[in-house]
């Protein structure tokens, strides 16, 4: 009987761990055996993450930016399938989709493989290691403005954003402080499948695009895939992105078989609209500035020139920040154009 008295204490406990994550993910299926993990807004950004069964455990696609989101997304997870998570995927090595990976580690230390492209795993090594620890430069000078700005504010909402805000970014970085960082324990350079009774995950490196090494997961039988941020409904950052590869790869992953697609970040993407979208708003993006860079416009100029045409034919299918992202794109075309970068 003594057990039973501490009945309602567990499942109170366990009902605030799925507040938490609710407050972070919206976990849906999509098709049988496979659920999207569709991030909430946040200040440090999370991505989407894509829950795959399989017959004896679980693949899970992007760990999100710090281990307490990938925690919290996990005791979701466990709502859903008493699995074990066997197989992580990080599609590629920006800081919002890896930076999770030793949370599956810790939670199933029986045995988590992270699987990705052999350039993503060195990128991670090489460039995403020290963008973690400028980061923690980064993120006490960002707190000193947000409480700089808590200080000004006068209007009670606008207080409690700032608050709330404040409080994510001291958080995260103590996390950076604290953080293991996982590399991959598998890696590949065009394919690799993993073979199952109930279902076969193909695992794509389709060519350059968003970054040098991302990778698409496809389930043929469910005409399913995760893109990672190859695709996605929000403005693609092409920092380290390569503009020209990038069509060729969308165009090489549209021609396989796809009805649900997941990418890393945006709702869940039906049919092919997206793909052509996607791959039209590049070709105009890079087309309209290698014309002003023929012309002998400045970048400064190529901005303004290539928004005044890009924005009204594109902002329908974009968040509403997309004049201003679209600055960093057509910044990163001109540098492509001129020969200044890749």
């Amino acid at each position: 009987m003594k057990r039973l008295r501490w009945l309602p204490i567990v499942l109170l406990l366990f009902a605030a761990t799925l507040t938490a994550a609710e407050q972070l993910f919206d976990l849906k299926p999509v098709v049988p055996g496979v659920w999207a993990a569709i991030a909430k807004p946040q200040f440090r950004v999370n991505c989407n993450a894509v829950v795959i069964e399989l017959d004896d455990g679980l693949l899970v696609v992007d760990t999100h930016s710090k281990p307490s989101a990938a925690r919290a997304l996990i005791e979701q997870v466990k709502s859903v399938s008493s699995k074990p998570v066997k197989f992580v995927v990080n599609t590629h090595f920006h800081w919002d989709h890896y930076q999770g990976n030793q949370a599956y580690l810790s939670a199933w230390p029986q045995g988590v493989e992270i699987i990705s492209s052999e350039a993503t795993r060195e990128s991670i090594e090489h460039r995403g290691i020290p963008r973690v620890k400028n980061e923690m430069l980064e993120v006490p000078r960002e707190i000193e403005h947000l409480k700089a700005d808590f200080a000004q504010a006068t209007d009670a909402s606008q207080k409690a954003e700032i608050e709330e805000n404040l409080r994510q970014a001291e958080s995260y970085l103590g996390e950076l402080q604290a953080m293991q960082l996982a590399l991959p324990t598998i890696t590949f350079d065009r394919s690799l499948i993993i073979h199952r009774k109930s279902r076969n995950v193909q695992i794509l490196w389709l060519g350059k695009a968003h970054t040098d090494g991302d990778v698409f997961v496809y389930l043929p039988k469910e005409k399913f895939m995760a893109t990672g941020d190859v695709l996605q409904g929000w403005v693609p950052f092409m920092g380290d992105g390569y503009p020209y590869d990038w069509i060729k790869t969308l165009e090489a992953a549209e021609k396989l078989d796809v009805e649900y697609a997941v990418g890393g970040h945006g709702a869940v993407m039906r049919d092919k609209e997206r793909f052509h979208f996607s791959e039209q708003y590049l070709r105009d993006l890079m087309a309209e500035t290698e014309r002003a860079y023929a012309e002998g416009a400045s970048m400064a100029e190529t901005v303004k020139r290539v928004s005044a045409t890009m924005i009204p034919k594109y902002a329908s299918g974009m968040p509403p920040t997309f004049p201003q992202d679209i600055v960093g794109n057509i910044q990163k075309a001109y540098r492509v154009v001129s020969g200044d970068t890749n």
